[in-house]
């Protein structure tokens, strides 16, 4: 399994819209056959702070990802209301 993390610092004042557009991204790529997770997560002492914490089957799942219109079209207009981000960070699970 492949984990991604995508952190980001939206604007104080986009916050509530960035949520709000991240929605139907995050409805779609839970709905792509290849993915196991795709959620938001908001820093419970910025409220600034979000990542995106997904898990996809491999790596051939999350290239397909990035391809999809949904992905294409609303990842910019995120990032628009973004003040910061960081390198996304691709995980393998370990098995035990």
């Amino acid at each position: 399994m492949l984990k991604v993390v995508a952190r980001l610092t939206i604007k104080k004042d986009k916050i509530d819209n960035f949520k709000k557009s991240a929605e139907d991204l995050i409805r779609k790529s839970n709905a792509e056959e290849a993915n196991v997770f795709y959620t938001l997560n908001q820093n419970v002492e910025d409220e600034q702070k979000f990542a995106f914490i997904e898990c996809w089957r491999d790596r051939d799942a999350l290239k397909a990802h990035e391809a999809t219109e949904h992905f294409t079209k609303t990842f910019p207009i995120l990032g628009e209301m973004s003040e910061a981000s960081e390198p996304v960070e691709i995980f393998n699970e370990v098995e035990y």
